[in-house]
């Protein structure tokens, strides 16, 4: 990827493990709602993609209010989830390799805005990243727009930015989006085999990640 100048990447999967927080807001969200039986796999299912599609699923119940939902996961993850989740081992580094090597990084994700970038203040990684750009609670973005924003923001084409992700939605969205993709395969959704299979790019651990640049 010899002319890339941004690299944006997923927050869940991608730079932190979020799933033990995640399952656990699941579960006490479903529990809120008297749903008792939500099984590991279905919230295997819920980790990548729309989180409000997710919630949905996971909760399997069209006469529940996904917005008071999303109210009531929220409060979870804010009170406990949050602080489950760790940056996976050797992020870091990356992240100041390709720092030091000139590389803008962004950060592209579907988790909330404020969550997003408090989450990469908890971690002291925020200001390895010249662009992040989370959901809202307001306007529904996909991820193809929150790549949008983050290479309207460094002023790069979208030829010149790579999407790192671990999951379908982020690869079709690097689609949408015009920009290259790289899929990391230690996190939930995409695998070796896939990536094999439909000809992509891929790195088996966050370490492999400077040695694509």
């Amino acid at each position: 990827m010899p002319d890339t100048k941004l690299l944006i990447f997923d927050l869940d999967g991608t730079v932190n493990n979020s799933s033990p927080g995640i399952a656990y807001c699941y579960k006490r969200t479903g529990e809120h709602y008297g749903k008792m039986d939500i099984t590991d796999d279905r919230i295997a299912e819920g980790l990548c993609g729309p989180f409000d599609e997710n919630l949905r699923m996971i909760l399997d119940d069209p006469t529940i209010d996904i917005d008071e939902a999303i109210k009531v996961y929220t409060k979870f993850y804010v009170e406990f989830g949050q602080a489950m989740s760790e940056l996976f081992d050797g992020i870091k580094e990356v992240l100041i390799d390709l720092k030091e090597r000139g590389y803008l990084i962004g950060l592209a994700t579907l988790m909330a805005d404020e969550y997003a970038k408090s989450t990469l203040e908890n971690y002291g990684i925020i200001d390895y990243f010249d662009t992040v750009h989370g959901a809202s609670f307001v306007i529904p973005y996909v991820k193809e727009d929150l790549i949008d924003m983050c290479i309207y923001d460094v002023d790069v084409l979208p030829e010149e930015a790579v999407m790192i992700g671990d999951g379908l939605d982020d690869y079709r969205a690097s689609k949408v989006s015009g920009t290259d993709f790289l899929a990391a395969t230690y996190g939930y959704e995409l695998n070796e085999d896939y990536c094999v299979k439909h000809g992509l790019k891929y790195v088996n651990s966050p370490s492999e990640i400077s040695d694509k640049f």
